[in-house]
């Protein structure tokens, strides 16, 4: 290696820096190189430079300009020093990468002076209403580069992705919150409203993007944001306890949550009452003040971690423990408040626990906050259908009883062996630190010394048993929120015979009767079986029988009688006209629903003016350097996976209405082994498309694919899913004869289209119910602009029926085709979609 070698290549990575956000670099250099003039790294500045840098309302009043300009380059101690260049790199850096130099100067100095205004103003108009917390930032400085960083980064979000736009707001808003809420202190505050000149800014600096809405989360990113919820709100009394004198409106939580370890003084206060045991002997008892009871004090923000981390996974029971947990500390925030009078705790001397001095205003946050995350939980428990594992919930649901009697049992008898029952309190002892064994939330510390236990034995058990059956118990519920069955009304033993039936045969559709939320029925026989759902009484299919071909007949009709022996109206979904002549014997009707494409890809060569889009999208993949990559989802690497979710999150995240169902896709499909992922992807490892492919069986060989989940990046090259089709007519070319381009839903066939043009005159009120349906949803999900995309390929097309037998039951078929593609739909969702019917 050459001389100097070591040095060169950071030398190199700091100018490439610097070019990129040199303001963020200017900003960073010009703060340390203060810190170390002034002598302010290890403790902050000193008082003589502090008085001129630190910007308060009594600066402000003397009329120090300077003071909020310099303020910018100071901040407390060398850990903040470190978290304030972290973040002028990463907030004021990503900024000046998104929207320039100039406007992110704009944006940091605007949003660092309009935070300090707004500070001023609201704590002077808080200090005038009454408000103690506010009261208590008057002779508070502020000092740092945090507000205005916040703010750039804040203001540069509009020109970021949608999906990416929500993730950082809610980060960012998050934790800013939890220190405001927790901490309190004024610079908590002037972040905060760093925040909110920041968005204003934004939408001066680059206005109100046309057409634009609430971004929708798909149910995985719900789960994830209500999840960092529960976390923040989790993490916040440990920032509290961790924070110097903390006193924001929720800091006293940490109470609750963070259970705090009596004080040498509360424990000294207890020892004139001592008889048999020294003072000494009680302060340094392990179960007060050693590690038993730090680890018991820390149950609450475990507890509250580990739900955290099952919401993320979609977990059901992590769901329900949340919203008790939640509900549990509520009530013991209006307790220990003592909000309502009746509720005041007592204490030995006649004095209270907690008197409530502020008003009424302040202390009702601490209690509300905990219910409303419930409530919000409680709303959005549709996005969670992860059942954990069965064996492991019953195992879990015998082992922590269990534990828990041998701990009780054991200190019980050790108490009674240690003659504990003949000392000072007697039995009243043994049920007064029973509860303090296993609780973990503040109980008065203010016992008579006799009250805790006197024994080698009971002491241990009493010291150590309730933290060694709470760390058990936290980490068996931790496994059994990362555990998982997905929630299905079906046995695994339907649903292994439904995927052997249909790889003896089935339509190019018969693969989606493996997802979730399907019912199946099966022949006397077990050789033909058809999959369906039930909403508002009619079982609704998932195209025609799969199984042996020349049973199907046979089990149609059999279905049928099923259906009339459980009062349910049958209803063939998406069928073709090879069904017709079996149903139709049956009483069946039949109105179009879709047009599904098919390729014949051996006599495909993309040659002629017809092909030239085609032509023109693999041109300029190759020119890009952009190859199809295939394989399943367990065989791609986690970078391609998530890249994946994150194009399917952006993707719904543009959308007004949620993502559909039923016969559509969706991310959770694609991690089936059987089917086929096509990407996209450029020589640096980008996603810029991802295609599925599902199977179609005959005889147990794959004899065609079904194209299924499409999304695009938003950064993708134009045309990638016309080269990711063409891809897939290549790759497929030597081993298949056809492949299916799906149907379009909701899209009647056109005459010309290949389709049968007689039913299309035909349309009953069902028809043209859909028909509307397709026409306002087309806006939303554009299933017309999809069937214009797949002719360009040249199809032949098949057109796809519903096919029922009582016209009386076409309200509540409509109503369940809606629901089964849109099962998760709010009332105000629904709403939404009536208007995009209406027009």
């Amino acid at each position: 290696m050459t001389k100097g070698a070591g040095w060169r290549a950071p030398l190199r990575a700091a100018v490439r820096l610097v070019g990129r956000v040199p303001l963020a670099s200017f900003l960073a250099a010009v703060m340390w190189a203060a810190a170390v003039g002034t002598h302010s790294v290890v403790s902050g500045p000193p008082p003589e430079v502090r008085h001129l840098v630190a910007e308060s309302l009594d600066s402000a009043a003397r009329g120090d300009w300077w003071a909020p300009l310099l303020s910018i380059f100071f901040t407390g101690n060398l850990a903040s020093y470190l978290l304030a260049t972290a973040i002028i790199l990463g907030c004021v850096g990503l900024a000046e990468a998104t929207m320039g130099t100039l406007r992110t100067a704009l944006a940091f100095v605007g949003g660092h002076l309009g935070a300090l205004v707004l500070h001023f103003t609201v704590v002077l108009a808080g200090s005038a209403l009454g408000s103690a917390w506010l009261a208590s930032m008057r002779p508070g400085a502020i000092i740092g580069p945090f507000a205005g960083s916040l703010a750039a980064v804040m203001a540069a979000s509009p020109l970021v992705s949608a999906l990416w736009r929500r993730r950082l707001r809610s980060v960012i808003v998050a934790v800013t919150l939890m220190l405001l809420l927790y901490v309190g202190h004024p610079q908590a505050l002037a972040s905060f409203l760093g925040i909110l000149c920041g968005l204003g800014l934004g939408r001066i600096l680059h206005g109100r993007p046309a057409g634009a809405h609430l971004p929708r989360s798909t149910s995985r990113e719900t789960r994830a944001l209500l999840s960092m919820m529960v976390a923040v709100f989790a993490a916040g009394p440990a920032m509290a306890a961790l924070a110097q004198a903390p006193s924001g409106p929720l800091a006293i939580l940490r109470d609750l949550i963070v259970n705090p370890i009596p004080t040498i003084s509360q424990l000294q206060a207890n020892c004139r009452a001592a008889v048999d045991l020294s003072c000494a002997q009680v302060i340094h008892s392990p179960g007060l003040n050693g590690p038993g009871g730090e680890a018991l004090a820390l149950v609450p923000l475990l507890v509250l971690l580990v739900c955290a981390e099952g919401l993320r996974r979609g977990n059901r029971l992590a769901l329900w423990a949340a919203i008790a947990v939640h509900l549990v500390i509520g009530v013991l925030s209006a307790i220990h408040l003592q909000l309502f009078s009746l509720f005041g705790s007592y204490m030995r001397t006649g004095g209270r626990v907690l008197p409530v001095e502020s008003g009424v205003v302040e202390v009702l946050p601490v209690v509300t906050v905990p219910f409303v995350i419930a409530g919000l939980l409680f709303i959005n428990r549709r996005h969670f259908i992860v059942d954990p594992d069965p064996v492991l919930r019953r195992r879990t649901a015998i082992l922590l009883p269990s534990l828990f009697a041998v701990f009780a049992t054991g200190y019980v008898i050790a108490w009674f062996a240690e003659d504990n029952y003949h000392r000072r309190a007697g039995l009243l002892a043994l049920l007064a630190t029973l509860p303090r064994m296993f609780l973990p939330y503040p109980f008065s510390f203010r016992y008579s010394v006799s009250v805790f236990p006197h024994g080698f034995f009971s002491t241990l058990i009493f010291s150590y048993g309730g933290a060694v059956f709470w760390l058990v118990s936290v980490i068996s519920v931790l496994l059994l929120f990362l555990s998982r069955r997905l929630r299905n009304a079906r046995p695994d033993s339907e649903f292994s015979t439904a995927r052997e039936l249909i790889r003896q045969g089935g339509s190019s559709l018969s693969w989606m009767a493996l997802w979730p939320n399907n019912r199946y029925w099966f022949n006397a026989s077990q050789t033909a079986g058809v999959a369906y759902q039930v909403h508002y009484d009619v079982a609704l299919t998932i195209g025609a029988p799969f199984g042996y071909p020349k049973d199907a007949s046979r089990a149609a009709e059999e279905f049928t009688r099923f259906c009339a022996a459980q009062s349910l109206a049958p209803c063939w979904y998406s069928v073709t006209d090879d069904n017709w002549e079996y149903l139709q014997r049956l009483g069946f009707r039949r109105v179009a629903v879709a047009e599904e494409t098919l390729l014949p890809i051996r006599e495909i060569e993309f040659k002629g003016k017809e092909w030239q889009n085609v032509r023109t999208a693999l041109n300029r993949a190759r020119k890009l350097g952009i190859t199809a990559r295939w394989s399943t989802y367990g065989g791609l690497s986690v970078g391609f996976r998530t890249q994946i979710h994150e194009i399917s999150e952006a993707w719904v995240s543009v959308k007004a209405l949620p993502e559909m169902g039923f016969t559509l896709g969706s991310l959770e499909e694609l991690k089936d082994d059987n089917v086929l992922i096509g990407l996209a992807v450029d020589a640096d490892g980008k996603v810029h498309g991802v295609t599925s492919w599902l199977p179609v069986f005959e005889r147990g060989q794959v004899v065609s694919r079904t194209l299924d989940f499409m999304r695009r990046n938003q950064e993708g090259f134009p045309g990638v899913m016309e080269f990711l089709i063409a891809s897939a007519v290549i790759h497929f070319k030597e081993s298949l004869d056809v492949l299916s381009l799906s149907g379009s839903p909701l899209v009647a066939p056109a005459a010309g289209s290949g389709g049968n043009s007689a039913v299309a005159a035909n349309i009953d009120a069902l028809g043209r119910f859909l028909a509307l349906l397709g026409r306002g949803l087309e806006p939303v999900y554009g299933f017309r602009s999809l069937a214009a995309f797949k002719a360009r390929f040249r199809p032949q097309h098949r057109t796809l029926y519903m096919m029922y037998q009582d016209p009386l039951w076409l309200p509540w078929i409509g109503r369940a085709v809606t629901e089964a593609y849109m099962p998760n739909t709010s009332l105000r969702q629904t709403a939404k979609l009536l208007r995009e019917i209406m027009g």
